[in-house]
């Protein structure tokens, strides 16, 4: 009899467990292929998020220009659940980003804006992306 027992909440823990994904919460962690415009024009970008200890997004990003590839990185400053504002640093400076993610975290839609003598201007270059499902740019 407790074998039986034992074997019913097994297979209950299984199936719950296993059985579905909407238990999960969503995150914005992962890897998003999309454009931003850059250098006038828009540019293929891949952004790679990750959470830190404190819920705070941390990541970097690819993008290839027509003189090469452009590598930076992003920290949170600001925001909460879908919206939020990052650092972005490059070689051409520093500035920020506002990203506001879909509900489910696949998708974002983001503005950028630059520094200039250590004001930031406002987002006003998009940014997108897309989970990737292909090949990485580089």
């Amino acid at each position: 009899m407790n074998l039986r027992v034992f074997g019913l909440a097994l297979m209950a823990i299984v199936s719950f467990g296993f059985g579905t994904n909407d238990g999960l919460a969503a995150s914005p962690a992962g890897r998003f292929c999309g454009e931003m415009i850059s250098s006038g024009d828009y540019q293929d970008v891949e952004t790679l998020l990750n959470i830190d200890r404190d819920g705070r997004i941390a990541g970097a990003y690819e993008l290839n220009e027509p003189d090469g590839r452009v590598a930076g990185t992003l920290t949170e400053k600001d925001g909460s659940g879908t919206s939020r504002t990052l650092v972005w640093a490059d070689k051409y400076g520093t500035g920020t980003l506002d990203l506001h993610f879909s509900d489910d975290y696949q998708e974002f839609q983001g503005r950028w804006g630059a520094s200039m003598n250590g004001r930031p201007e406002a987002p006003s270059h998009t940014w997108n992306g897309t989970r990737c499902t292909g090949p990485s740019l580089r």
